[in-house]
């Protein structure tokens, strides 16, 4: 099995244990434990998906994925009285998401783990820029080349962040997305990332019939997946400041 395919069955098992949720409305929890679209039962507030147990605790794992500098200066941060980070803890835990599925999927060093997207966004839009195509990730911009399942599509969550200029902006709050199936005959790839409507959800994204994003929902980078089990590339990190997005 390659890594791409052991990638898409850490996403897909992960999916499917959080419920198999879809698309990326908010999620919540119901006083009979089921998972509902809606805020309030009768009045009374829904818990948020990821706060609920056990679905709080497996966020926890995802977060031990990350390097453990930043996991410390984080708990310091936003969790000194639990002592850990878990859903519970009020921060965007999708690049945590990305970072545990990468590391049980077997990358190794080829992955930069981090608590924010920008990591592996900058990373590989370096790489391009820099002629490295057969780096472990290679940025691209949408439309660019067809979707691979196991690549990642991201984009960032601030203004003023592209393409052209990520690179020199070297951080930004962001989320991307990992790609688990190409169907183009019905010109739709189909992606999961975690936080994702408090959750980890499956979504739809266009592509054309050749299978390059062409969806218009403000995607910045398709990030082609060349990473190999066992692969010796090491990516450094662009910051050891823990930061999340």
């Amino acid at each position: 099995m390659s890594f791409q395919e052991e990638l898409i069955a850490r996403a897909i098992e992960q999916w499917e244990w959080f419920g198999r949720d879809e698309d990326r409305d908010d999620k919540f929890i119901d006083p009979e434990g089921k998972t509902t679209k809606s805020k309030t039962s009768n009045g009374v507030p829904n818990r948020r998906k990821e706060t609920v147990e056990p679905f709080a605790s497996q966020v926890a794992n995802y977060w031990l994925a990350i390097p453990s500098k930043q996991y410390d200066d984080l708990v310091k941060k936003f969790a000194k009285a639990k002592g850990k980070l878990d859903g519970t803890i009020d921060l965007a835990w999708s690049a945590a998401f990305i970072s545990y599925c990468m590391q049980m999927a077997g990358a190794g060093s080829a992955f930069p783990y981090s608590s924010g997207h920008a990591t592996w966004m900058v990373l590989s839009i370096k790489n391009k820029r820099n002629g490295k195509l057969k780096a472990s990730l290679v940025g691209f911009r949408p439309g660019e080349i067809p979707l691979e399942p196991g690549d990642l599509i991201a984009r960032p969550r601030q203004a003023g962040i592209t393409y052209d200029n990520a690179v020199e902006k070297g951080w930004f709050i962001s989320h991307s997305d990992i790609v688990v199936e190409v169907d183009k005959e019905k010109k739709v790839a189909y992606v999961i990332g975690g936080n994702v409507g408090q959750s980890v959800s499956k979504a739809e994204v266009t592509i054309d019939s050749d299978g390059k994003l062409n969806d218009r929902d403000g995607w910045m980078v398709h990030i082609q997946n060349n990473i190999a089990i066992k692969a010796p590339l090491v990516a450094s990190l662009p910051t050891s400041e823990a930061r999340v997005g």
